[in-house]
């Protein structure tokens, strides 16, 4: 059960169903066992429209197509300046374009001059905050950035703590840092759901990923 404005990490080897679980959580597929429950009732009580306004999410890889920045963020949705600047500043991405000679009309994606991978992750980041979700999934948002980087996107997620209901599927366990729960997801099940710190007495794999013995 994962309460509204918690933040939850999803960790566990190769294979072992985290992209599954993502999936199910995204309604991109159902569950073949047991029931997804938003507030109680059945998700797929829910409509796809309300479901797909409420829910965002922030892939491993940042993709950006040939746009300017404000349309990346946009992303085909009819959003003004103040939002799109709202989620840009939330993803701590505004002061980098801020920076560039054209700002947030500055043209990104591919064949565009190139901004870093980190840059592009935030831009991803603000993106998916546009909409104002109420549940952001993350994959490993911190994976293949450089530290700069990688401490402004934590930044940006202990700032939206509490305010919407975050689960980070983690490779790095630095990412853990912010959570409340950990999830550990080993051959298909849920091994342990702790508070991270209570990992190393519930979950072998956490204990083996750490090196930790004992």
């Amino acid at each position: 059960l994962a309460a509204r404005g918690e933040t939850i990490g999803i960790i566990g080897p190769a294979g072992a169903g985290k992209s599954t679980l993502a999936q199910i959580l995204l309604r991109l597929r159902e569950p073949s066992e047991g029931s997804y429950l938003v507030n109680a009732e059945a998700a797929t009580r829910l409509r796809r429209s309300d479901w797909t306004s409420r829910v965002a999410y922030v892939p491993q890889t940042p993709q950006l197509f040939y746009a300017s920045v404000a349309d990346n963020i946009r992303f085909f949705r009819e959003l003004g300046d103040e939002t799109v600047e709202r989620a840009a500043r939330l993803a701590r991405i505004h002061d980098d374009i801020v920076s560039w000679s054209d700002g947030y009309d500055t043209i990104v994606g591919p064949r565009a001059a190139a901004v870093s991978v980190g840059q592009s992750q935030r831009i991803c980041l603000a993106r998916a905050l546009a909409s104002n979700p109420e549940l952001l999934l993350l994959d490993e948002p911190t994976s293949a950035l450089d530290p700069t980087s990688e401490r402004l996107v934590q930044e940006s997620l202990i700032a939206l703590k509490g305010s919407l209901t975050l689960f980070v599927i983690a490779h790095r366990m630095s990412t853990l840092d912010i959570c409340d729960r950990v999830m550990v997801i080993v051959d298909g099940r849920l091994d342990a759901f702790e508070p991270f710190d209570s990992l190393q007495v519930r979950s072998e794999y956490y204990r083996s990923a750490t090196g930790v013995t004992g």
